[in-house]
């Protein structure tokens, strides 16, 4: 048996696709949760009234952050149970100790650096077979319903964790957080092994209706698009470029910050953007930039990890592995022991 809430167990655990009224209720909840965080973690943006682009953990817990997670929800469940003291000598946990039982007690804060839906990898027969649906004009069908099932099952447990965990549990926007498929915002349509942008999107459409996708995209429009702590940096994709504290706050408001955290490619960012945003986000709260590392995932990696921009930087998305990364409140990211497989 999981020793899991029951609703997040019964996402879980689910073979068929979520009924319209549980989506909408659990996206309007979700909705007003993060149109309410704390000030003291996110400010708003200069507006005044824009949600910032900025998490700031100010309580030096112990952090879990997940790479993509591309609609694998059983990544998401074998994290939650997975016993973390296994691996992390955190003050409080013990050998009987959960991540979800972890943060349930509030001992740590959980990172997602993005992506939800649509998946990689061992799936492109069931997307070329979808595909083949789609241009024949149905939408609905078989192989799109295993994917929407797939890929609603990881976001309904997604916002479920951050109803009940608002100030440890942060989704962070990633390149995928485009439900619509739009070309604007820094935003672009998205197509790698059929076109699973519009797919996405028009099955949406035509199973639920317009209303549960423009519910998604206001979710997904909500979303902070950086996080930091006094010994890391995390956001989707590796910055691009170097952006001021208050840039990344007002991220929303700016489209090439918006860009810029979620699609650069490899090989493509300006050399020390990675130091000069540590700098920038650790210049007020008398942090050491020497203590930090930069987290993302976006493009895939072989192994556990890549390193770039002197080292500084760690990219650690492996679409086979079920990788998380842990950073401690008292010693150096050691990037061969901090990152950890929790596939059972």
């Amino acid at each position: 048996m999981l020793d899991l809430p029951v609703d997040i167990k019964k996402v879980l655990q689910s073979d068929s696709l979520p009924d319209y009224q549980y989506l909408f209720d659990v996206l309007i909840q979700v909705t007003s949760v993060l149109d309410k965080e704390n000030t003291s973690y996110r400010q708003l943006a200069s507006d005044g009234e824009t949600l910032g682009g900025l998490i700031e953990f100010n309580d030096n817990l112990p952090m879990i952050v997940l790479p993509d997670l591309h609609a694998r929800y059983d990544f998401l469940q074998n994290l939650l149970t997975y016993k973390i003291y296994k691996k992390a000598n955190i003050p409080g946990i013990t050998k009987a100790t959960s991540v979800y039982q972890a943060l349930k007690k509030g001992l740590i804060n959980v990172v997602c650096v993005g992506d939800a839906i649509h998946t990689e990898k061992n799936t492109v027969l069931r997307w070329e077979k979808a595909h083949e649906d789609f241009v024949k004009g149905k939408k609905t069908g078989k192989y799109m319903c295993q994917e929407m099932k797939d890929c609603l099952s990881t976001l309904l447990c997604l916002m479920l964790l951050k109803i009940k965990f608002p100030e440890h549990f942060h989704f962070l926007k990633g390149n995928h957080e485009n439900i619509t498929n739009k070309s604007e915002n820094g935003d672009f349509g998205f197509r790698k092994y059929a076109d699973e942008g519009r797919m996405v999107r028009d099955f949406i459409r035509e199973y639920y209706g317009d209303d549960i996708l423009y519910l998604i995209s206001c979710y997904e429009d909500a979303l902070p698009l950086i996080a930091s702590s006094p010994y890391c940096v995390i956001s989707h994709a590796e910055p691009l470029m170097a952006f001021s504290k208050q840039q990344l706050i007002d991220a929303r408001l700016e489209e090439k910050v918006v860009e810029s955290l979620t699609w650069t490619r490899n090989n493509q960012a300006e050399d020390g953007s990675v130091l000069q945003i540590i700098k920038n986000l650790f210049a007020d709260k008398n942090w050491n930039p020497e203590n930090a590392i930069y987290l993302a995932g976006h493009r895939p990696v072989e192994n556990k990890y890549n390193l770039r921009q002197n080292g500084l930087f760690v990219q650690f998305h492996n679409p086979c592995e079920q990788n998380i990364a842990i950073i401690y409140n008292n010693r150096p990211f050691n990037p061969e022991e901090d990152i950890i497989g929790v596939e059972k």
